[in-house]
């Protein structure tokens, strides 16, 4: 079992390496209100898959996709297939070449981009008829384009799991686990990847695996402090934030819209130090910017520090122009009875 989809900000690296000295030995309900991609979820859902899962979100549109696949799985995984069917039988921009003796990605005549194509088709506010576009181009480009339109345009009619498979299929072929929203609608916006999927888009039997790890989760979408209230002895509470800026210039690497100043980051430790109050055994992650904020907060739990390099995103443009993926320092702020 592994992620859904790529998200900034993924534990699994840490989860498999860093993190397991502070794993909790025991627990008998897990608390997530920062869930995303769910990586420490199925960690504790492997280590203890008979306990409660209190799951949660403040985005509702990934919210959605985990409660259809939790309860209506079949009817999740037939969309998203007439969708990846569909994308897989069209030519990419660019196909693998070994004609070297060595891979190389070359140019595909028939799934280029055609820039004159879109922009006859080019609408005001620098929208595209993709419908129109995808008639006289068929390719996995076009396609693409032509279902996030559909997904920001056409959704009022559809059922919560048609949303949310269609949102699925886009995460899984747009570019690099990023998340956008569209100014005005408010919508999934994220361009296409590079879109170089040999066998399948995604993977059927992991998300039956979260259907089946999903049955004893409460899902829910709200503020994170509201879930306080389940928090108690024998819980294991995982705080994953938005994470802490250093400053307007220097912010942090992935951003959904939410809050990001400071205030923000004392109510996360607020409801750091409750659980560990109410008798949870308690992690915080975050990034560490040098500055003693998370020290001057740790009310004398433990801090571990990690050097980490972001792989999720665009990477970071150096003086040369090359680019080069961010490394940075997170912490992991530890507090409670294992």
């Amino acid at each position: 079992m592994t992620p859904l989809f790529m998200w900034a900000g993924g534990k699994t690296k840490l989860i498999n390496n860093e993190y397991t000295p502070h794993m909790p030995q025991s627990f008998d309900r897990y608390h997530e209100p920062f869930f995303g991609g769910g990586a420490m979820f199925i960690w504790a859902y492997e280590t203890n898959p008979n306990a409660e899962f209190y799951i949660n979100d403040i985005n509702p549109d990934i919210v959605n996709i985990y409660k259809s696949i939790r309860d209506d799985v079949d009817e999740f995984v037939k969309i998203v297939d007439r969708f990846a069917t569909k994308y897989m039988s069209l030519s990419p921009p660019k196909r693998r070449d070994r004609s070297s003796g060595k891979v190389e990605w070359v140019d595909d005549p028939d799934g280029m981009k055609d820039a004159a194509l879109e922009k006859k088709y080019k609408l005001p506010h620098n929208k595209y008829d993709w419908h129109k576009i995808f008639s006289e181009q068929q390719t996995r480009r076009t396609f693409f384009f032509k279902v996030r339109q559909m997904y920001q345009e056409d959704y009022s009619d559809w059922s919560r799991t048609e949303e949310a498979a269609t949102l699925y299929f886009l995460m899984k072929t747009a570019f690099n686990g990023v998340w956008q929203l569209g100014k005005g609608h408010e919508r999934f916006n994220t361009p296409c990847g590079l879109m170089r999927h040999d066998k399948e888009v995604y993977d059927k039997e992991n998300v039956m695996l979260w259907h089946e790890a999903l049955q004893n989760s409460v899902i829910t979408s709200s503020d994170f402090s509201e879930t306080i209230e389940q928090v108690g002895k024998g819980s294991y509470v995982f705080l994953d934030p938005p994470y802490r800026s250093a400053s307007d210039t220097e912010k942090t690497f992935a951003d959904y819209g939410t809050e990001l100043s400071d205030d923000f980051q004392e109510k996360v430790l607020d409801f750091f130090h409750r659980s560990c109050d109410s008798g949870a055994y308690s992690l915080l992650s975050n990034r560490d910017w040098g500055d003693n904020f998370f020290e001057e907060r740790n009310k004398g739990c433990k801090i571990e520090y990690f050097d980490i390099t972001y792989t999720v995103g665009r990477k970071k443009k150096q003086e040369d122009d090359t680019h080069t993926a961010t490394k940075a320092t997170e912490i992991l702020m530890i507090g409670g009875d294992k």
